[in-house]
């Protein structure tokens, strides 16, 4: 079974038991749990489990941002990653009648802190910048925003 499809199902089950109304941080705290189970017994046929680039990498992060346009967003956001040692593989902006949105892909294969810290960082950034961001393991995010 494809890793994609695995999260999907795991993730389709929670959300099966607990309701659409729980939130969406319970979910991926327990799909990342069950899965990091899952992923480390060897699969029929071929060792470990592997994640195929196309069903997105554990190791990268989609860091979503929106608020108000101001100056400082960019910086703010690419600052905290810099200091995390985690590489932007692709940013994308733009600005629609003074609204704000951001999508950064971004490798946390070096990080100097947890995937948590980080994602708590820029949370609390976030606050001081006045805008939302959001932060979810590339894998989980492909196979969520499947559902």
């Amino acid at each position: 079974m494809a890793n994609e499809d695995l999260i999907y199902r795991i993730t389709r089950a929670v959300y099966d038991r607990l309701g659409n109304t729980v939130n969406d941080t319970t979910v991926e705290q327990l799909v990342t749990d069950i899965y990091k189970q899952v992923e480390t017994r060897p699969s029929v046929g071929d060792g470990a489990a592997r994640l195929d680039s196309t069903e997105g990498s554990s190791s990268r992060l989609v860091i979503s941002v929106f608020g108000l346009d101001h100056p400082g967003i960019v910086a703010g956001v690419s600052q905290i990653l810099a200091e995390a040692s985690c590489s932007i593989i692709d940013i994308n902006q733009t600005v629609v009648q003074g609204k704000f949105a951001m999508v950064i892909i971004a490798d946390t294969k070096r990080a100097r802190e947890s995937t948590a810290e980080l994602k708590n960082r820029l949370r609390s950034e976030g606050e001081k910048l006045g805008v939302r961001i959001y932060a979810q393991r590339e894998d989980l995010f492909n196979a969520m925003h499947r559902i």
